[in-house]
């Protein structure tokens, strides 16, 4: 029986967590042991609720912490993991650990960790090589040393050509899409009505997501036709409410801000359309989780989505630098019919996308060899 043991940067319920329970089950649906490491300094935001069905998980949770930022506070974080690390060490001849996954590339605990005891490692990086994602130009030393012991597992080919480009390198790692979730479609009855064309972001309120563009452009968009409204999904609290409210005077019924909801398949029922106006994206699954609800999706060219589905065909993409461009997608996407059209070839093409998905079959295929 082979061991795997998957480490985390967080607690959460977002991408990259996600992504790595989908990987649990199907090692555990193989057969295979595996033990799940948490960081014990941070609070449960949803993991172990992810993973609370799965009775033959083990779970450590140990105090670590993930990187982020220059090369001097990676230091610092490596010398605060070092009793962790100790610990894991013991535990993986102890316990004849086969592989180590890390799921994402700010996990350098299982890279450490896997250079200590010579085991097989594979480092699941969700995020792109750049400041937006906390990635500093110091760190490229340690990276490239670091990338020389692990299978590298990247979600585009747009992500890897990035990352070999800024580590100067060519990176042993393949390219595994996402697994899309499956969003079930919600009766007309239980469907509220609306008279107005709904627009909406889900995310988190952060810099690189951009939301100030898509909020002038929705005041253009609404000053042209009135029979609008716009739904900001992702708050955490009163500073993004602020946050929202300081770029614009529009207020509710035309604007909600909406706090962050694991219950995406609600929000997506609610609107009629979907921008995501972000400077930077790796691989946004909710794009394709929207146009299984029948939403129309307007999102930035900036990420590997163009990989999987068709400008003008299944949806639409723009720079996240052009608000003239958006602007006018938004008045071309007014049309009912002209909408409809892309919402049904988008449909068709995320049901082709979930029956040829191949994520469980390469993901045991890595770990469980």
């Amino acid at each position: 029986m082979r061991h795997i043991l998957f480490i985390s940067h967080a607690r959460g319920a977002h991408g990259a967590e996600t992504v790595m329970v989908q990987a649990i089950r199907a090692c555990l649906a193989r057969g295979a042991r595996v033990t799940l490491v948490v960081p014990s300094i941070v609070p449960d935001e949803g993991l172990e609720a992810m993973v609370a069905d799965l009775p033959n998980l083990s779970i450590l949770c140990l105090p670590y912490r993930a990187i982020g930022g220059h090369a001097l506070r990676t230091l610092w974080v490596r010398a605060f993991n070092r009793s962790t690390l100790r610990r894991l060490i013991a535990y993986v001849r102890r316990e004849a650990v086969d592989t180590i996954y890390s799921n994402t590339s700010i996990t350098i605990l299982g890279a450490d960790l896997a250079r200590r005891t010579r085991v097989r490692h594979i480092w699941h990086w969700h995020e792109t090589a750049d400041a937006m994602f906390g990635f500093h130009p110091s760190l490229r030393p340690l990276y490239r040393r670091l990338t020389k012991t692990a299978h590298v597992l990247f979600i585009s080919r747009q992500q890897k050509q990035g990352w070999e480009a800024c580590l100067n390198i060519p990176i042993d790692g393949s390219v595994l899409y996402n697994p899309i979730k499956q969003i079930h479609p919600m009766k007309s009855e239980d469907s509220a009505p609306h008279d107005d064309i709904r627009i909406g972001f889900i995310g988190h309120f952060e810099a690189r997501k951009n939301i100030p563009l898509l909020v002038h452009a929705f005041e253009r968009l609404h000053a042209h036709t009135p029979n609008t409204s716009l739904r900001l999904c992702g708050a955490r609290g009163a500073a993004d409410i602020r946050f929202v409210e300081q770029m614009t005077t529009l207020r509710e019924p035309v604007l909600e801000v909406l706090p962050q909801t694991l219950d995406v398949s609600a929000f997506y029922h609610q609107i009629d359309i979907l921008v995501l106006p972000s400077r930077r994206e790796t691989m946004p699954l909710v794009v394709l989780e929207a146009m299984q609800a029948g939403v129309c999706v307007i999102l930035t060219n900036r990420s590997g989505m163009n990989e999987l589905i068709e400008d003008g065909k299944e949806t639409f993409f723009f720079s996240p630098d052009d608000a003239e461009s958006l602007y006018q997608l938004l008045i071309q996407c007014m049309h009912q019919d002209f909408r409809q059209t892309i919402v049904q070839a988008g449909q068709k093409k995320v049901l082709q996308l979930i029956e040829h998905s191949s994520f469980d079959t390469q993901m045991t295929q890595l770990l469980c060899a």
